[in-house]
């Protein structure tokens, strides 16, 4: 899964992943890495983040299935629910910002990673005010 990569996007965007467990042995295919790099500045192109009144950052973690084209299955998942008006708006921009870029067409370029690329763990963090 891809969930279990971590790694920064400029621009307040990260994609996030699971932890590595210590019974984890098996190494991380680093075709895996670079197609979580083309993940990240993909969806970094097509996010339009909230302009927000300022407020401590905001995390919106969000959990996607992607089809072997690529496409996403179903809706993006927001898995960090809060009520709250800029976090709202912080969780429909970046939903918006995945179902923009789909289909992810690294994915349909590397079937024989597609058990690790089929769910797909990011965060979002509200830019900096």
């Amino acid at each position: 899964m891809l969930g279990r990569i971590a790694g920064a996007l400029g621009f307040s965007l990260l994609m996030a992943t699971a932890p590595v467990h210590a019974e984890d042995k098996k190494p991380v295919d680093p075709r895996i890495m670079k197609i979580a790099d083309e993940l990240r500045m993909a969806v970094s192109r097509c996010w339009l983040p909230p302009a927000a009144p300022k407020s401590p950052p905001l995390r919106v973690a969000v959990k996607l299935q992607l089809a072997k084209d690529g496409s996403i299955i179903g809706q993006p998942q927001v898995t960090t629910p809060k009520k709250s008006n800029a976090y709202d708006l912080l969780a429909k921009s970046t939903v918006q910002a995945l179902v923009r870029c789909a289909p992810y067409k690294v994915v349909a370029e590397n079937p024989d990673l597609y058990e690790d690329l089929k769910e797909i763990n990011m965060n979002f963090v509200s830019p900096d005010n």
